[in-house]
């Protein structure tokens, strides 16, 4: 017995304005997901909406956080927190001579040669690449976004078709059963078609599990259940790989900033120049006047290469490992869109051929129609033609359903975001 469940589309009334319709799906199986088919939404609206769920997004505010912490010490007239000092001496425990000293200051760190120069090259690097890692990361939902949508495109029609040559084989087994009651054919020709159905059915129920598959891996990656009416793109004029490609661009940026830290790295040393300004109070006895000065002090880290060179070598290796990811990047995209170029290639060349080979089949078909009906052609040559012609117009669709599919996945690799 088939499953019924209901879907609620959203769609527009000849009045205007937007309406919901019940329609009716019928299943083999009680397992359903339901995907509704939103005309209101599109693909780049859907892109958006995955972008702000996905989980690789929370990067972006983690970077924007470290691009503006970083700007604010760059800003920063001193190079680090001031640090207060209080020393205190007395004369010794039983003396009575009221002798003691008082002395307060304060150190401040101040700037390297061209650290602070180093470290807003820094902030600005970094905050640079957000922008950059933002439209990588939107182009890399994007393509997801895409597949899973193609090959939601391709599972349903594989199910209509399925249920479509269901429903066929139901009405030939009911012609099937009248002939054979009336003695026109053999009660074997009743038990093939019978048998061609359950086939059928099978199939039917393969390829409603695989849609069931394609919906439930949609709703994984977008987290909602709407897909838009519209899902083919124009194919762009692109036909390169340039510094603009987004993952490119992404890389450059990480490049950049890793070699301003290499910069600030070096720049800052190992350790900071400080500058003290304090006060002291001497009073040598009780009788005696005290005696107030100012005082001026500054320390220089000198001599500290080898403690330095550790940090700078990590950040030099920090910085040639993004200039490799850099080329591995440049190279895998070259291919992507070899490959792309390729696929739609192909597509275009056999669109045509199944084109061609789906009006022979149906005209086939129909001729098969007649001559069964007259008893031209057994049964079991009708089933094959039959099978001969579903498939070649089912190849027919698909072979264009691809090739919407191949121009999505070409400008995924131009670097195109919906």
């Amino acid at each position: 017995m088939l499953n019924k469940s209901f879907v609620y589309m959203l769609v527009f009334s000849w009045g205007g304005g937007l309406s919901l319709v019940q329609a009716e799906e019928v299943h083999l199986v009680d397992h359903v997901d339901i995907i509704v088919i939103d005309s209101q939404l599109s693909l780049a609206g859907l892109v958006n909406e995955t972008i702000e769920k996905y989980p690789d997004y929370a990067l972006i505010n983690a970077m924007k956080q470290e691009a503006d912490t970083l700007k604010t010490r760059g800003n920063r007239w001193l190079a680090g927190a001031a640090t207060a000092s209080v020393y205190y001496r007395d004369d010794f425990i039983g003396g009575d001579t009221g002798a003691y000293e008082l002395e307060g200051s304060v150190n401040v760190p101040i700037w390297n040669w061209g650290q602070r120069d180093a470290g807003q090259r820094l902030a600005e690097q970094s905050g640079l690449r957000v922008d950059k890692q933002d439209k990588a990361i939107r182009l890399k939902v994007a393509g997801l976004v895409r597949e899973s949508l193609w090959i939601l495109k391709l599972d349903t029609f594989r199910h209509k078709m399925a249920k479509k040559s269901f429903h066929l084989t139901e009405k030939l087994l009911k012609t099937v059963q009248l002939r054979v009651s009336v003695g026109d054919l053999p009660r074997s020709d009743f038990l093939l078609a019978e048998s061609e159905l359950l086939q059928k059915k099978i199939q039917l129920i393969q390829a409603e599990a695989e849609l069931m598959h394609a919906r439930k891996r949609f709703f994984f990656l977008t987290q909602g259940s709407r897909m838009p009416a519209k899902i083919e793109e124009l194919q762009s004029e692109l036909n390169e790989i340039n510094e603009s490609h987004p993952a490119l661009a992404a890389n450059n940026a990480l490049v950049a900033k890793q070699k301003a830290n290499v910069e600030w790295i070096k720049a800052k040393g190992s350790g900071q120049t400080r500058l003290g300004i304090g006060g002291n109070t001497d009073k040598p006895s009780r009788t005696e006047e005290s005696i107030d000065s100012i005082t001026f002090s500054i320390s220089m880290p000198f001599g500290g290469q080898s403690y330095a060179a550790p940090e700078i070598a990590k950040a030099q290796t920090e910085y040639i490992a993004a200039e490799t990811e850099k080329r591995h990047v440049y190279l895998y995209l070259l291919e992507q869109i070899h490959e792309a170029e390729h696929e739609l290639e192909i597509e275009r060349v056999q669109v045509k051929i199944t084109a061609q080979m789906k009006a022979n089949a149906e005209e086939h078909l129909k001729m098969a129609d007649l001559s069964f009906v007259e008893g031209e052609i057994d049964l079991m040559n009708f089933l094959k033609i039959q099978a001969r012609s579903q498939k070649a117009i089912k190849s027919a669709k698909e072979s264009e359903i691809r090739l919407q599919r191949d121009i999505a996945l070409y400008n995924q690799a131009v670097g195109v975001t919906p």
